[in-house]
């Protein structure tokens, strides 16, 4: 194979420089028309509810850091473009150029680009992220990490983990329980990519992680017991008004033993959103509800890839081991934030859907770095990033 063969392959390999490119134009046309679809369509049937109380000033007198850092930020953009729509504009951006790098670095291709464009083109996902608020700062920040993860398994360069641990603290700050959740994923991943070799078998790792992670809930039960029952379920609760035509008064999760023994209906129900009955109600809610039973299918999918997916057994115990103990800890915190008030609900869930996807983008990742080692064996490093036009 001579130079120019060699080349034209490398331009064949998901994630060079064509593909990317493709990725990133399409990431911010997505994003745009999600703001003027939430901004002059959405708008008129139901309230942005946050976007609009950090434009005026409304949480002026909470006085959470995060709520005061973003409310600083909405009125000073806001005084600064003098357009509300060009602020959403400028938070739907962030976004966008976070997500645009993740897709880049998961170098997606093939089968791996379904799922990722079924939580894109969600309405779920796209009517908060693309405005003002916690949403859009949160996938924005979500997408840079799992990207900068992405690319350290790549090519084990310290900078990526520096701007994943910086994007961790972000996430941390906007929403904190979600960046324990992914602080855990963080660690795990790292840990199961050295390079160094352990000789046992995934099921065995699955038993020391098991065993490890009861030992820590034991020590820590008191502690965390106390924080769900006195600070996270009254909260979640007073979030929403009983006046509104949405909110399910009929649910009551008041202990910890509330939250744990209720999984099994209350996961499933606040993944999906409205229920037919209340879409019934409300035939507004139609289009989430149907986003919600997506968004289901989407999971389902993710875990059949996670168990099932054919992969090399490095990738699953990876999955096994980071994502899925992550995504445990992430949606049981979503649930007491999203049974409520479908309509809320929606939004929280919103931050955390390109998590979902995970097992596709790391698979996707792990195909392109095969097929890109070929060239790497042929060709020097500082000349492999030239042909490729994918260096990170």
């Amino acid at each position: 194979m001579n130079v120019r063969s060699r080349v034209r392959h490398a331009q064949a390999i998901p994630g060079t420089s064509a593909r990317a490119s493709s990725w990133r134009l399409a990431t911010i046309a997505i994003f745009f028309l999600w703001t003027f679809f939430s901004v002059f369509v959405y708008s008129h049937f139901s309230q942005l509810g946050d976007s609009e109380a950090y434009l005026t000033g409304a949480y002026d007198e909470d006085r959470q850091a995060r709520t005061v850092v973003i409310t600083l930020l909405s009125v000073k953009l806001l005084s600064l473009v003098n357009s509300e729509l060009v602020a959403h504009l400028v938070f739907s951006m962030f976004a966008a150029s976070g997500m645009a790098y993740l897709w880049v670095h998961a170098g997606l291709h093939g089968k791996y680009r379904w799922p990722v464009l079924a939580i894109m083109l969600n309405p779920c996902f796209g009517v908060w992220a693309s405005v003002i608020g916690r949403e859009s700062l949160f996938v924005g920040l979500l997408g840079y990490f799992m990207g900068a993860v992405l690319a350290y398994y790549t090519c084990k360069h310290l900078r990526h983990l520096l701007l994943a641990g910086v994007c961790l603290a972000g996430l941390i700050f906007v929403r904190s329980a979600y960046g324990i959740g992914l602080a855990i994923f963080l660690i795990m991943f790292v840990m199961y990519t050295l390079p160094i070799r352990m000789n046992l078998s995934a099921g065995v790792h699955i038993v020391l992680a098991v065993g490890l992670a009861a030992l820590l809930v034991i020590v820590a039960w008191p502690a965390l017991d106390n924080y769900l029952v006195n600070d996270i379920l009254p909260k979640a609760k007073s979030y929403f008004t009983l006046t509104s035509a949405t909110t399910r008064t009929w649910i009551q999760l008041r202990t910890s033993g509330d939250l744990f023994s209720g999984l099994w209906w209350s996961l499933p129900l606040a993944l999906v959103g409205p229920t037919p009955g209340e879409v019934a109600a409300r035939p507004v809610m139609l289009p989430f509800f149907v986003s919600g039973l997506v968004i289901v299918g989407v999971l389902l999918h993710q875990l059949w890839l996670t168990l099932n997916g054919a992969m090399p057994k490095s990738v699953r115990k990876v999955l096994m081991l980071a994502w899925l103990p992550s995504l445990v800890v992430i949606l049981i915190s979503y649930v007491p934030f999203g049974i409520y008030n479908p309509g809320s609900g929606i939004r929280y869930l919103c931050g955390v859907l390109p998590f979902l996807v995970f097992p596709a983008l790391f698979c996707s990742t792990v195909r392109a770095d095969s097929r890109c080692a070929p060239l790497r064996v042929m060709y020097p490093a500082h000349r492999s990033s030239r042909v490729l036009g994918a260096g990170p």
